[in-house]
């Protein structure tokens, strides 16, 4: 054994001791900080096993419970003095088997490592994409530091290395396979009609859900369509950059799956991106002379390839939130009279946060009604209810009505079945929440403590609906 290895050895075997670990955490973290070996770390509230060996190793005098200051330059100057010959930084290598970096030199070293990736699967796409397609153009304006959906990829990249760099050459593969210029009407290269967002995601990388919009690259796929349409950034770059803010207002971030959806199926589109059409349904009803009172059922897909005079001119459309309500309504009704002239009422089911299709099917019915035609919403007193009823305000803000949605119907609901209490979660959302058709009715909510189900007032929403048929 070699006379360097053997004080090695032996410095490891002193400095392991259980009363020097505190002690050289915070001498690294004072290192770290400081940038150069001066100042000094301080041990709160020393042990007697740790007195006992700062004592030793020092020549110092505290006892147990005292704060002990130790200055790092004399620490430096005490190792090099002793038998074991190192300094701080040799000290931490022979203890650590890793070099004692400061906060600069490791983002330094990051930032090294981080442009190496970069370089690395430009290297390596552009052999593949050639040099001047919309995904080579985009690697280049991340590696510039100006790229669409770079805060994304270096919190990828902060988290999972190996992941980020996947996500990277997927969205530069996919911006290329679709078009030479993202939104620039460039013609598609796979063909017509347009590719599904599975088959695209399979083709680039042989997983089907990696562009799905929750993943790294599906988020860079959207940053990156975002900034080629020139689309605004405020709702969809809030999805894909920064999906967890936490808004004051939350309730514009609850449950708005369907209108969102939209918005990112119209982006998708413009690209020449197909998405899932069939999974977003919608139940509706409208009565016809001499039928049953029995719903229809759409996807999305039939939605948005319906013919105008596949959708009926309403009277007024009702909106209710649950199956259960939809349905117990259905049930009442008798067969459809014979036509006396007017348009009836249409009742349509969302099953929960409004889907893309049950809001496309009321937009599409609303183009062929008559401008009295109004939208009246029903859902649950609780918080997915009141987001559900400010999406469609927002989305339908002439249309929109309140249907027994208002102080007066709540306190009638409890009055008769009280509902379910509201978590801590709830009542701190609710504290934040205000509805432009009834302002107190979030502040009572909360004050009352309790929820009110949709089934629990379903004889007034029977009426209303029955009445206007």
């Amino acid at each position: 054994m070699s006379e360097e290895s053997g004080t090695s050895r032996r410095a490891a075997e002193y400095f392991r001791r259980k009363g020097f670990q505190k002690a050289l955490h915070a001498v690294w973290r004072k290192y770290v900080s400081l940038g150069r070996i001066g100042g000094q770390a301080v041990l709160e509230r020393a042990s007697e096993e740790e007195c006992e060996a700062l004592n030793a190793f020092f020549g110092w005098y505290y006892r147990a419970g005292d704060s002990i200051p130790i200055p790092l330059e004399l620490f430096d100057r005490e190792l090099r003095e002793s038998a074991f010959g190192i300094g701080l930084l040799e000290l931490h290598f022979v203890l650590e088997g890793i070099p004692l970096l400061t906060r600069g030199e490791r983002q330094s070293g990051e930032e090294r490592q981080w442009m190496r990736l970069l370089a690395e699967v430009r290297e390596t796409e552009l052999n593949t994409l050639g040099l001047d397609t919309a995904g080579a153009r985009w690697l280049r304006e991340i590696e510039q530091g100006t790229g669409p959906g770079l805060r994304t990829l270096r919190e990828c990249y902060k988290s999972d290395p190996e992941a980020a760099r996947v996500a990277l050459a997927a969205t530069a593969r996919a911006l290329s396979l679709l078009t030479d210029d993202v939104g620039g009407g460039g013609e598609h290269r796979i063909g017509a009609p347009p590719i599904r967002l599975p088959v695209l995601a399979a083709i680039i990388s042989g997983d089907a859900h990696t562009l799905d919009p929750g993943r790294p690259a599906g988020r860079l796929l959207i940053a990156a369509l975002q900034q080629k349409q020139g689309v605004e950034g405020a709702a969809l770059e809030s999805a894909e950059e920064s999906k967890t803010v936490e808004a004051v207002d939350r309730q514009e971030e609850i449950d708005d799956v369907g209108s969102e959806s939209l918005r990112l199926r119209e982006l998708y589109r413009r690209a020449g991106i197909l998405d899932d059409d069939l999974s977003s349904i919608v139940h509706w009803y409208f009565p016809q002379p001499g039928r049953l009172p029995l719903p229809t059922v759409w996807t999305l897909r039939q939605v948005e390839a319906g013919a105008e005079s596949d959708f009926p001119p309403c009277s007024h459309i009702y909106v209710v939130e649950n199956p259960a309500v939809f349905s117990t309504i259905l049930d009442v009704l008798d067969t459809a009279e014979e036509e006396t002239g007017g348009n009836p009422a249409a009742l349509v089911c969302t099953s929960g946060p409004a889907s893309a299709a049950a809001i496309r099917w009321m937009q599409r019915c609303l183009e062929v009604s008559p401008p009295a035609c109004r939208v009246y919403y029903s859902g649950d007193f609780d918080i997915k209810g009141l987001a559900m009823a400010q999406t469609l305000q927002r989305l339908l803000p002439e249309r929109f009505i309140p249907w027994r949605f208002d102080s007066n119907a709540y306190q009638e609901a409890l009055t008769r079945y009280p509902g379910p209490a509201f978590n801590s979660d709830e009542l701190k959302r609710l504290e934040n929440m205000n509805v432009s058709w009834d302002s107190g009715l979030c502040d009572l909510m909360r004050r009352t403590g309790k929820k009110a189900h949709q089934e629990s007032f379903i004889e007034g929403l029977l009426t209303d609906f029955a009445g206007d048929h």
